[in-house]
């Protein structure tokens, strides 16, 4: 009798936890990361080139200020994994902090794109505390939404479809941002690049607080994760035991140079290598990111075909190629260069929607190997990646322009600071594709075994159903 009630159990949450979610919810659920993306956007694409060339910081100290703010940064993200995982409240434990940081971080992305009179230590110093202040708020607010989707479904395919509906919106959100700041900026500013940049970043920090309370109105907490009072160690512990985990973040470290490079460095090849005006610079940056949203699209499509794990490979080995051989293609082929952002940017959209469906299913994977589903914490340790490799793709954009000597203006360019901005949006992404390719191939828990995994997690409840 009492295995029969515990079937009836497990039948009632499977069907409550595996049903398909409605269009609304996906779409707030989307909304979510979209004001995310606006952070990290403005924070990946135009932070360097505003500290560089309107700020006035010397690229070598903009890389030492992102490699040693985002590593100490990096460490908060574990904490914040636990603070959320403990969270509990009417509106649940991940879903609130939509609510709670949503104004605190739209203030503080304005800070950090406001240019105070100042100069020397000071402005450092300002840069320094906007800085860090914003990645708090950031590493707060998105450490739980990662892991809100392992509560709204456990279905593989909602989850999979989520994630298409969360970049597709991102898609949407990165456009108004890689368009709209630079039009904004030139139109707003008159002149003045410093007014013209705080007051297009002023509208897109409201954008992205509304994308925030959205988000928090429209997601249903559904799976109660039980497991959440474990110690750091503990927690820890588990973490490196989950191997796919473990080489998950390394995945992430990985994908997340290549974006960081890639988006640090575009503003400069667009401006500097094909001589773009402001129309032309947002031009570009619009193929890309709708290329990017038709890719998040696409990608949901090619995953009924090809296995999540498998595409993700040849994606990437696609793009390595594309990227090495595009370093030899001329600036003045700005037609050319439009063809290939297109492509490019299309391909690469697979990619996020993929990787983050991979995390999801190291979260299955995790409790179905240690008995410990804490996925706040999984998500935590995923984001203290993301931010290492903050800290490498600024670094590597920054150092990279203080070897080529590189200077403000297109009348300082010289051959070398060229060369070193081609590098920097070609041959250097293309090297990241191929071990994402490599490293990925060690990656075993791929949809078949996710199956196995799913049906042994049930067997499990229903037998500790029976036996209370």
């Amino acid at each position: 009798m009492a295995t029969d009630l515990a079937g009836d159990i497990g039948d009632i949450a499977d069907t409550e936890t595996d049903a398909r979610l409605g269009r609304r919810e996906k779409i707030g659920y989307g909304l979510g990361d979209a004001g995310g993306t606006i952070v990290t956007a403005l924070i990946g694409n135009f932070l360097t080139f505003f500290y560089t060339d309107i700020f006035g910081l010397a690229p070598a100290v903009v890389g030492t200020l992102f490699m040693v703010l985002r590593i100490l940064d990096a460490f908060t993200d574990p904490m914040m994994g636990m603070l959320a995982d403990r969270t509990r409240t009417r509106w649940g434990k991940y879903r609130p902090w939509q609510l709670w940081i949503a104004l605190p971080m739209g203030g503080i992305l304005f800070l950090a794109f406001f240019s105070p009179d100042l100069s020397g230590g000071a402005l450092i110093g300002y840069a320094v505390v906007t800085y860090f202040l914003l990645s708090l708020c950031y590493t707060a607010i998105n450490v739980p939404y990662c892991a809100l989707i392992n509560v709204i479904t456990r279905s593989t395919r909602e989850v999979v479809s989520c994630q298409t509906y969360r970049f597709a919106l991102s898609g949407v959100a990165a456009f108004c941002v890689m368009v709209g700041l630079p039009l904004l900026a030139d139109w707003l500013g008159q002149g003045d690049m410093a007014f013209g940049y705080q007051s297009g970043v002023a509208l897109l920090a409201a954008l992205a607080v509304v994308m925030f309370l959205i988000c928090f109105a429209s997601v249903r907490e559904r799976t109660d994760l039980r497991d959440h009072n474990y110690s750091m160690k503990t927690l820890i512990t588990n973490t490196v035991k989950n191997d796919q985990l473990v080489l998950m973040f390394l995945i992430t470290f990985t994908l997340m140079n290549v974006f960081n490079v890639k988006g640090g460095s575009a503003i400069y090849f667009i401006q500097y290598y094909l001589e773009g005006s402001s129309s032309f610079i947002s031009f570009f940056f619009g193929v890309a990111t709708l290329s990017g949203i038709a890719g998040s699209i696409l990608v949901n499509y090619l995953t009924r075909r090809i296995e999540t794990v498998k595409l993700f490979v040849l994606t990437n080995i696609v793009l390595g190629v594309g990227s090495c051989l595009a370093y030899v293609v001329p600036g003045e082929y700005k037609t050319v260069w439009v063809g290939l952002n297109l492509i490019g940017c299309m391909i690469l959209g697979f990619l996020l929607p993929l990787s983050f469906s991979m995390m999801a299913f190291t979260d299955e994977y995790g409790e179905w190997k240690t008995g410990k589903r804490t996925s706040g914490m999984t998500f935590a340790f995923n984001l203290f990646f993301i931010k290492l490799a903050w800290a490498t793709g600024g670094a590597i954009v920054s150092f990279t322009l203080s070897l080529v000597s590189y200077q403000p203006g297109l009348e300082n360019q010289t051959e070398t600071s060229l060369n070193g901005i081609v590098l920097l949006a070609t041959i250097v992404p293309g090297i990241f594709h191929f071990l994402l390719a490599l490293i990925t191939c060690l990656f075993k828990v791929n949809e078949p075994f996710l199956e196995t995994i799913k049906h042994d997690l049930r067997h499990r409840d229903a037998e500790a159903h029976g036996a209370s």
